[in-house]
């Protein structure tokens, strides 16, 4: 095995890696052997067909592992062993070709690569930041309140619609003379909320509507067109939403409204356990305590990124543009293409810029992050969610 490193520039290179047999056989017997030791051919007991005959039958497929995992394993092994610091992953060369795979064969692969900038932090006495103090009002601990109450309370029965509620309804779809298709689609509970409707006439169309209530709607409006919703909602397949007819007859089965919760220990006991919170001034300081430290992380975060936006247009860094570039199409083909690779690179540029930055702070303060950071971020993260 031979592995090479050509420094094009200090952004760019070319790792060649070539492999002998000697290199690869050992991959190709123990993969061999499991198969041979899975195998389940008629005529041979399962786990006793001949190796030969297994060869026969896998051993291209086989040898085109052995050589692949090989020459990647050398390739990595060379980039950790040198600390070679680089962005995105190996791309092969366009002319590294493999005419015919022959058992035992030398291979040579080369892999340009992209090379990180060297980072240099330059703040200075001069460079002044702002980390902003959010206050926690009354108006806000009232509106978080009010949420919480909602999110405590039950759903009853009402007798007219309003905005807030959700109108349970069965709907069929219809043909041209607005009477039901026959064999099309029947949904017998489709729950819509009426505030997530977008199109004011239809929403419009809801409100006011009382049980057993019946009328027509294009269901493509109700949904926004949204062909995931519908197949929930509807019951059907989401390939073919665009099949079905526009116009369902809609029957109000039953309307429900959230009632919100009474601020008593019952609620209290089911938002932060039983004993927990037992006053509603209690409750009021722990959602003051909880707003400000989410502004204060969010004020943070801001923080940062102005700081890490200033380190990024001091130093102006460079990237290996032209092998990211070409890295973002092998890698993400469904993402980028000849078209817009030039307009949509500008994005991930900034954001690998950002991240280098960050990664030179982190270093710089000697700051490693450890798994338990990683659960407690989390943590915080799912609990800034509700």
């Amino acid at each position: 095995m031979n592995v090479t490193f050509d420094k094009k520039d200090a952004l760019n290179g070319t790792i060649a890696v070539s492999i002998s047999g000697t290199d690869y056989a050992k991959d190709i017997d123990n993969k061999l052997k499991d198969l041979q030791k899975k195998s389940n051919i008629p005529g041979f007991r399962p786990g006793m067909a001949p190796k030969g005959m297994i060869e026969k039958m896998y051993g291209t497929s086989v040898l085109l592992e052995a050589i692949n995992t090989a020459a990647s394993r050398a390739l990595f092994d060379y980039i950790d062993e040198n600390k070679l610091n680089i962005l995105g992953q190996p791309v092969l060369t366009e002319d590294t070709k493999v005419d015919e795979l022959v058992k035992g064969n030398t291979y040579t692969f080369k892999f340009d690569i992209g090379l990180a900038p060297e980072i240099t932090l330059n703040f200075s006495d001069k460079d002044v930041f702002t980390k902003y103090k959010v206050e926690v009002d009354e108006k806000q601990i009232d509106e978080e309140v009010e949420r919480m109450q909602k999110r405590s309370g039950n759903l009853v029965e009402v007798e007219s619609a309003t905005e807030d509620d959700i109108v349970y309804t069965t709907m069929t779809e219809l043909d041209e003379n607005n009477a039901p298709l026959e064999a099309g689609v029947y949904s017998d509970s489709t729950p819509i909320l009426i505030q997530s409707i977008k199109n004011d006439a239809i929403k419009k169309e809801f409100l006011g509507k009382k049980k057993q209530d019946t009328f027509h709607v294009n269901v493509f409006d109700l949904f926004d067109n949204d062909h995931s919703e519908m197949s929930h909602a509807l019951n059907i397949d989401k390939n073919t939403v665009g099949d079905i007819n526009k116009v369902f007859q809609v029957v109000v089965k039953e309307i429900k409204r959230n009632e919100k919760a009474e601020i008593n220990q019952e609620m209290f006991d089911k938002l932060y356990g039983e004993g927990v919170v037992t006053s509603e001034e209690e409750m009021r300081n722990r959602i003051k305590t909880e707003l400000e430290g989410y502004y204060d992380a969010q004020a943070t975060h801001l923080l940062e990124h102005e700081m890490l936006d200033s380190l990024v247009a001091k130093q102006n860094i460079e990237l290996p543009d032209a092998f990211l570039k070409r890295w973002l199409l092998d890698r993400y083909a469904d993402k980028f293409n000849a078209e817009n690779i030039d307009s949509n690179y500008v994005s991930e540029a900034n954001y690998l810029k950002n991240h280098l930055f960050e990664e030179k702070v982190l270093s710089e303060a000697g700051v490693k992050i450890e798994e338990n950071d990683i659960k407690a971020a989390a943590l915080n993260y799912t609990r800034s969610m509700f």
